[in-house]
């Protein structure tokens, strides 16, 4: 036991390398923080505590113009985002619509310059509900990614009375399997190779000895 527990820490911190994972920053609202990777709020989105999912605060986006565009978005850091990765988003959203009204989540993958990548963007329409509904969507991050925009749209059309009112909050972009899973399977399978060998080890220097 003495030798097995170094052994797991030193080939755990060689070959357990946990997949990226473009974390959302604030996810949940709660902070008014602004600046690189942070919400941005734009025509008339805010975030306020008029009905949030969790915690104090959600994005509220009542879009109540025509043919306009109310959303809050957000921009990881470049290198957050690894080429070839499968992530999942998730998010809770509750809705409601009047004439030519839509919701959407908006997701892009972009390079190390900050140029949207081929097949970008992707949505997932957000449905008109009563209460929130917990949305969840996969993506894989084609060759040359690098970071993530995400938005949150409350979409409206060039039509007389259209409006749009769209709540977001919990929103998270995780990869697959996360991070905490991976380093488990790591740590699981590691020790168990390690502890086979030691294992191995002591039987033959122990038949050696007989």
């Amino acid at each position: 036991m003495k030798i097995l527990a170094p052994a797991c820490v030193v080939v755990l911190s060689v070959l357990c390398i946990e997949p990226a994972s473009a974390q959302v920053s604030n996810g949940g609202f709660e902070t008014n923080a602004v600046g690189a990777g942070e919400w941005q709020y734009v025509s008339g989105a805010v975030r306020d505590t008029s009905n949030p999912h969790s915690g104090l605060f959600a994005a509220n986006l009542n879009n109540i113009s025509e043919a306009n565009n109310s959303n809050v978005q957000q921009q990881t850091l470049i290198g957050s985002i690894l080429a070839g990765e499968s992530y999942t988003l998730r998010f809770f959203a509750q809705a409601q619509y009047g004439v030519s009204g839509i919701g959407q989540a908006q997701v892009a993958f972009l390079n190390s310059n900050g140029n949207i990548l081929a097949g970008s963007p992707q949505f997932v329409n957000i449905n008109a509900s009563a209460g929130y509904v917990q949305y969840t969507q996969s993506f894989v991050a084609p060759n040359t990614a690098s970071a993530l925009f995400l938005g949150f749209n409350a979409v409206t059309g060039a039509v007389v009375g259209a409006t749009s009112h769209v709540f977001i909050d919990d929103v998270s972009f995780t990869a697959v399997p996360e991070p905490s899973s991976a380093s488990l399977l790591c740590i699981v399978g590691i020790c168990g190779f390690v502890y086979q060998k030691i294992r191995s080890s002591t039987k033959r220097q122990s038949s050696r000895r007989a």
